[in-house]
């Protein structure tokens, strides 16, 4: 439980109208009375008629009678600063791991980290502090990797590698993080993955990425600082995706993809030449 102003000075927002008690959050159109909200949009009217005891919005909504309104301009971020911080979820239990998940004995997991329902965490794997392994997902399995013999049949390789969680990242439910052959495979600081998603062996993924549901890294892929990638992208065997680039929805990566850059299609390419053509 916290109050509104004490959040407008944490997200650094203006706070305007009365002060009121915060108990919980939720969305515009569900808010009672106790919770906090965040509005995006420029329109007054969804403020007026949320039932949000304190809603975070946009200087252009402007004032609004009758209501509690946490001015800033990024109403969505500061919505997810003030939860973490005063709202956050209820542990799962007292070291955090739900009992029906699976953590092998020379797992190496931090403090203060979430493990849900029925997530496995096998050998060789270092999750770091502040982390969330969501239900079902599966951190540490031997990747895909097999070589032929002389009559076709594939020979599975030796995976004898890591998987290194940084401080902060979130593994989304039934996402999946192979280990890796001989070196690691990495997930960065504050790096956030959603559910569905697989990152094969070697993959690096870096700091402060977000990685939308049913996306798939094939090996040795690397993914720079701050890049977005949005749903359902296939990343090819060995592509470099730069710091700070996006990928669109259903895309196909086969080429490395620049820092800064935004790609989409099948096979992606940059967004300005396909909007030319």
């Amino acid at each position: 439980m916290t109050d509104s102003q004490r959040i407008a000075r944490h997200v650094d927002a203006k706070h305007v109208g009365p002060p009121v008690s915060v108990t919980g959050v939720d969305s515009l159109a569900t808010a009672n009375e106790g919770d906090l909200a965040f509005c995006v949009y420029d329109d007054a009217r969804y403020v007026r008629e949320t039932d949000a005891g304190a809603v975070l919005c946009p200087q252009t909504v402007g004032a609004v009678a009758g209501t509690t309104q946490l001015v800033t301009d990024e109403p969505r971020t500061a919505f997810a600063v003030a939860a973490n911080e005063f709202l956050a979820e209820e542990p799962l239990d007292r070291d955090g791991v739900h009992p029906t998940a699976s953590v092998h004995d020379d797992a190496e997991i931090g403090d203060r980290v979430r493990i849900g329902p029925h997530a496995a965490i096998g050998a060789n794997v270092r999750v770091g502090d502040d982390c969330s392994i969501r239900a079902g997902a599966s951190v540490g399995c031997p990747g895909f990797g097999f070589g032929r013999d002389d009559e076709g049949v594939p020979r599975r390789l030796p995976h004898r590698g890591r998987v290194r969680i940084e401080d902060g990242a979130e593994i989304g439910a039934n996402a999946t993080v192979d280990r890796a052959v001989f070196d690691e495979t990495v997930i960065g600081r504050n790096a956030k993955l959603s559910a569905n998603v697989h990152v094969a062996h070697q993959v690096r993924i870096g700091q402060n990425v977000t990685v939308a549901y049913g996306t798939g890294f094939s090996g040795r892929v690397t993914v720079g600082d701050g890049a977005v990638i949005q749903p359902h992208v296939a990343v090819a065997t060995g592509v470099d995706i730069g710091s700070g680039a996006e990928v669109g929805i259903n895309s196909t990566v086969l080429d490395d993809v620049p820092a800064g850059e935004t790609v989409v299609g099948s096979p992606a390419r940059n967004r300005s030449k396909v909007s030319a053509e």
